[in-house]
């Protein structure tokens, strides 16, 4: 046999043997998901309710992964500094957005252009939970119930002030919903998140707000708050006693949900990657029963299901933002 052509044979019997191992390798690198650390921006500052579950998830995710999982909290402007980053991302699942309502759903409606677009920039991943409202109230305003804080609304048209985790926001929302169901004027001071708002009712700076069951629950308990009404389909699980807005005035809801979205671009096998590690540690007992006791309910939707709630919440906000009247300020 002739050596060179016994060489090309050698030679490509090498080849052979070594294509698949380079396969593997690359599988091991950046074919992967994750290979490197991934990232989770939250558009709420640390201890709302967002940011309980992002942290929650965050934990399980890098156990799961065994490749660090870190949440940074980066508000403003209502979430869009969040969203925009995360839009802009390298599109490879590194980068997340845990987004709720005020930057995907409502501010498209609110407030135009935006710098990004979430129908067409951001992808739904997966939800992650969902948490009712509670309306609470400094205790030095003496309102015990709902019927008191409309009663004194009434009477002082504009004098009582409500705090919101900023201008677009669920919690502004929810307001905005009761003043007109009820027929009355109250004025908004718009915050850098609901906790920040939240520390300012508790001070007594101001009277009143909507906020998530979860970071108002020990202030209930310890009396440096007065609950008057959740703001749920149905009275809350933790708050069983307490009247919900509906029972006032019929088909009031008020809350929010949170799930992950990912930059447009993210490829599926990615997308359902996340999706699926993720609804596999919500299912579990455990994690549904420490989320429960924040006032979170575990939801884990995948992408299917959770692109149509979004687009659900989308229509919603938008026909409320016409009913309401609500402009951004």
């Amino acid at each position: 046999m002739h050596l060179r052509l016994l060489g090309r044979r050698w030679a490509a019997a090498l080849m052979a043997l070594l294509l698949p191992l380079a396969a593997q390798a690359d599988t091991a690198g950046s074919g992967t998901f994750p290979h490197a650390a991934v990232r989770v921006l939250v558009p709420n500052t640390p201890g709302s309710a967002a940011d309980v579950a992002a942290r929650f998830v965050a934990t399980r995710l890098a156990e799961a992964w065994q490749q660090p999982v870190t949440v940074e909290n980066k508000a403003g402007a209502g979430g869009i500094v969040a969203a925009d980053a995360v839009a802009k991302s390298a599109a490879d699942g590194h980068t997340l957005l845990l987004g709720a309502d005020g930057p995907i759903t409502i501010l498209p409606s609110l407030q135009a252009p935006l710098p990004y677009n979430p129908r067409r920039d951001l992808v739904p991943v997966v939800s992650l939970g969902e948490t009712d409202f509670v309306l609470v109230a400094h205790p030095r305003t003496g309102w015990q119930r709902l019927s008191d804080f409309i009663a004194a609304a009434r009477r002082e048209p504009g004098r009582i002030n409500y705090a919101s985790a900023g201008n677009g926001s669920p919690q502004q929302f929810a307001m905005e919903t009761l003043k007109q169901a009820a027929g009355i004027h109250v004025t908004h001071i718009p915050y850098r998140g609901g906790p920040l708002g939240l520390s300012d009712v508790v001070a007594g700076q101001v009277e009143l707000m909507f906020i998530a069951v979860g970071p108002a629950l020990p202030h209930i308990r310890s009396g440096r708050l007065v609950a008057l009404a959740s703001g749920g389909e149905q009275r809350h699980p933790l708050l069983p006693e307490l009247p919900t807005v509906a029972e006032t005035y019929k088909g009031f809801r008020a809350g929010t949900w949170f799930g992950l979205f990912a930059p447009a671009g993210t490829p599926a096998a990615t997308v359902a990657a996340i999706a699926a590690q993720t609804h596999q540690l919500l299912l579990q007992p455990q994690a549904q029963t420490e989320l429960a006791a924040q006032g979170i309910r575990a939801t884990g939707y995948p992408a299917d299901k959770f692109q149509g709630l979004v687009r659900q919440e989308a229509d919603r906000f938008a026909a409320l933002v016409r009913t309401v009247g609500l402009k951004h300020e």
